[in-house]
């Protein structure tokens, strides 16, 4: 049981759940002979205080096979934190996240959203954007990153001119099916790419460990970086022993713990962190400062999303050095925006705005009715 905690204008007076359907285009490997889901299933959460102040946060899982993960059992979860939640003091961030982890086990992508949704309040508390808490401000442009999805390496092609044309200078390759016709995709396209361009060859989980190894030698000799091959980290290990190009971990990387184990087995070069899938922007945060001291290059971004999540990873890639960057997610969507003030998408980069938090303002219009309120 918690402790009565004191009235105070920052206490959680409010907790509403909203949910968004966002058009689903499988882009990589996962969804390979699988059936694939025609919408995404995000959550997003106001949190209001005593005073009136609050905050928004979004977590939007793939599916309920990308990850561990699901929409369903996201709010569910928010459903059992809720009652120990309210009357908490919202700009106390780590005290939340105690609260959280003291009432229920793991499903960190469910904390994720209240920690975001403190984090936005905190800033708006400080009138200050959130990049200004997360480690202060270094730029308010992100390099933002094009994903090339996995398709015959003509299209493929094609598909890396129409965003090289938008003013995108990084770009994500997906593969992950055949390894030796994966290895063809990669070379055409690093082979289309100009000066400047910088590719990231996402396996996506999608090869064996013997198919990686297959691989590899021919990824060695094309200018890229290798992405998360294998399904598991042990797999990994052997496969970034044999790979003389840049490494990235991604989905088998998931707290802090589990970063500095693959520091210590230099088992990467680069770490994708999911906002998200970290838990929320404090842990993305910890990991953040973990690669910052380890000189480990970042992609900041998240699983999926709107405009809300958008702002989330902007925010904490603003506050990160552009030199250990590899870009972020641009979570464009065929939609109605949910939220107003999102960074901007233009010429292959986030523009962010110098309004407090995270810089947005949910668009009750188009969230609608909410699906839970706890009060």
């Amino acid at each position: 049981m918690h402790g009565a905690v004191s009235i105070n204008p920052n206490a959680i007076a409010k907790i509403s759940v909203y949910g968004v359907a966002i058009p689903f285009h499988a882009l990589g490997s996962r969804w390979v002979g699988r059936d694939k889901p025609d919408h995404l299933d995000s959550t997003i959460v106001i949190i209001e205080t005593r005073s009136g102040l609050s905050g928004v946060g979004e977590s939007c899982p793939i599916g309920a096979i990308y990850l561990p993960a699901f929409a369903v059992g996201l709010r569910a979860a928010l459903e059992e934190m809720a009652p120990a939640l309210l009357g908490q003091d919202a700009t106390q961030i780590n005290q939340v996240n105690r609260v959280m982890d003291e009432t229920l086990f793991g499903h960190v992508y469910a904390k994720a959203v209240i920690d975001i949704a403190c984090w936005d309040l905190l800033g708006k508390h400080c009138a200050q954007p959130l990049s200004q808490l997360l480690g202060g401000r270094f730029q308010s442009r992100i390099p933002a990153y094009a994903s090339i999805p996995l398709r015959t390496p003509d299209d493929m092609v094609a598909m890396l001119k129409q965003k090289q044309s938008e003013g995108f200078t990084r770009f994500q390759i997906k593969i992950g099916d055949d390894p030796i016709e994966d290895c063809e995709r990669v070379r055409a396209v690093v082979a289309a790419g100009r000066d400047g361009d910088l590719f990231m060859a996402d396996a996506n989980r999608g090869w064996s460990q013997a198919d990686a190894l297959r691989a590899v030698g021919q990824i060695n000799q094309i200018d890229c970086y290798l992405e998360q091959p294998c399904a598991t980290y042990r797999e990994c290990l052997p496969v970034r022993e044999r790979c003389t190009r840049p490494f990235i971990l991604d989905e088998v990387i998931d707290s802090p713990q589990e970063l500095a184990r693959a520091i210590a087995d230099d088992a990467l070069d680069a770490l994708v962190i999911k906002v998200t899938h970290a838990g929320g922007l404090t842990p993305a945060k910890i990991q953040r400062d973990l690669c910052l001291s380890h000189g480990i290059k970042m992609r900041l971004e998240d699983t999926a999303g709107t405009e809300i999540t958008r702002a989330a990873q902007a925010q904490l890639a603003a506050a990160t050095p552009l030199s250990l960057q590899l870009g972020s997610y641009t979570f464009v969507n065929d939609r109605p925006a949910t939220a107003d003030g999102a960074p901007e998408v233009l010429n292959g980069m986030l523009h962010l705005n110098h309004e407090p938090g995270l810089g947005v303002t949910p668009k009750m219009d188009v969230l609608g009715e909410a699906l839970a309120v706890y009060a």
